[in-house]
């Protein structure tokens, strides 16, 4: 969702001749290196790599880098350095190569066409599809992301009395599903076995997105429900196939309702599923089973017993200063051994876990906060800083 506006931009960009102005933001030592990153994606990607993991990867690399890539501009900075980069690995390989980057989702589109529905009320065809077909010229990049409120306003506002604020959060709603369901589609034809929740974690990240951010799951869920999406007959059957939520999931990603799981999961969602590899990496005698390899500002990464892809960085001094009998082993255990699960009774973003080796930990989302062995008596430390009525027992590993 958070790309269109990007591809828009650099259409504009293109048309005027004046693309290169995004570079205008980063140093000389950084388009080299953002050109280096992108030859390595390129190297390693084929033709059927999904367009939302390389830019994901992208985004990631980046960071690890140290190098802060707006997000609203990281598809045209894709874009314009790609071109730039396939000559790296072209030259390497001894081969020519040509770049192509498709500006329009095919299969987004399809997906919106035949899983939409009005937010408010059920109309009849004909508006459907004037609605439909104004909300695929966005993803055209005919109309930019942050007009289309005023068009459709434009084009409605004798129907339906709303301000525009309410018609760019239809047009958010339905473009943000039709690309997570276009996601499910494409990854179910190449073997993808496994979806990563992304959100943007931020003050306006609700509770169900921060408890989801990280969080792996099968494919065979996600597709089962991208299905009830596009097969629905009626809008019913639409919302019951995607039911909104607003509390915080903190159960197994194994164990969703069926009609939950596939973002969005609520009005203004801005949460993506992208398709991820799960394997093993060992380090300093550690496994961790993770979706990519540790990055340079990172200390642990490993999938817990929920399922959700935890993540301690080198910056968060405060585990090894403070706990020094702590070590990056009994992390990954006590990631592992989680038994209970329940949020914070003092801070709202947190969510407090217990596990089997006696470790108390607290995360943020996909961060792990802190980790420590209480000097009491671990039940009762967890009970007393918990909101226990929410809490979540963890019997068993998720199924991976």
């Amino acid at each position: 969702m958070r790309f269109l506006k990007a591809v828009t931009r650099y259409k504009l960009l293109k048309s005027s001749g004046n693309e290169q102005i995004l570079l205008q933001n980063y140093t000389a030592a950084q388009i080299e290196r953002l050109e280096d990153i992108i030859a390595e994606i390129l190297a390693v990607s084929t033709e059927k790599t999904d367009k939302q993991t390389l830019k994901k990867m992208l985004l990631n690399k980046a960071k690890a880098a140290n190098i802060e890539v707006v997000p609203s501009e990281l598809e045209s900075l894709y874009v314009i350095l790609a071109k730039k980069a396939l000559q790296k690995v072209a030259k390497s390989m001894g081969k020519e190569l040509k770049f192509i980057f498709d500006e329009v989702d095919a299969d987004a589109v399809e997906a919106m066409r035949k899983g939409f529905y009005w937010m408010g009320k059920e109309y009849n065809e004909n508006l459907q599809n004037r609605l439909k077909d104004k909300i695929e010229q966005v993803f055209k990049g005919e109309i930019e992301l942050d007009n289309i409120g005023a068009e459709l306003k434009k084009e409605f506002g004798a129907i339906i009395s709303a301000n525009e604020g309410y018609f760019k959060g239809v047009s958010d709603h339905i473009t943000l599903q039709a690309q997570n369901v276009a996601v499910v589609t494409q990854g179910a034809k190449y073997g993808v076995e496994y979806y990563k929740i992304l959100a943007m974690m931020d003050a306006r990240t609700t509770d169900i997105c921060r408890s989801m951010h990280g969080r792996i799951i099968p494919a065979k869920h996600l597709e089962k429900q991208a299905g009830k999406i596009l097969n629905a007959k009626s809008l019913a059957d639409k919302k019951a196939a995607a039911v909104w939520q607003s509390k915080a999931y903190l159960g197994k990603s194994d164990k969703m309702d069926s009609d939950f799981g596939l973002p969005p999961y609520h009005f203004r969602c801005r949460t993506e599923a992208i398709p991820v590899w799960v394997d093993e990496e060992e380090i300093g005698g550690v496994k961790m089973r993770n979706t990519q390899p540790l990055y340079d500002d990172e200390i642990v990464k490993h999938i817990d017993k929920t399922g959700v892809e935890r993540v301690l960085k080198i910056g968060n001094t405060h585990i090894f200063n403070k706990h020094k009998d702590i070590t990056k082993s009994d992390i990954v255990k006590a990631l592992n051994s989680i038994n209970k699960i329940a949020p914070n009774n003092l801070k709202q973003n947190y969510t407090n876990a217990m596990s089997d080796n006696g470790i108390f930990m607290i995360f943020d989302g996909d961060e792990i906060v802190t980790a420590f062995r209480p000097s009491r008596d671990l039940k009762e430390y967890f009970k007393d800083n918990s909101v226990t009525l929410k809490q979540e027992i963890i019997k068993s590993w998720w199924q991976i």
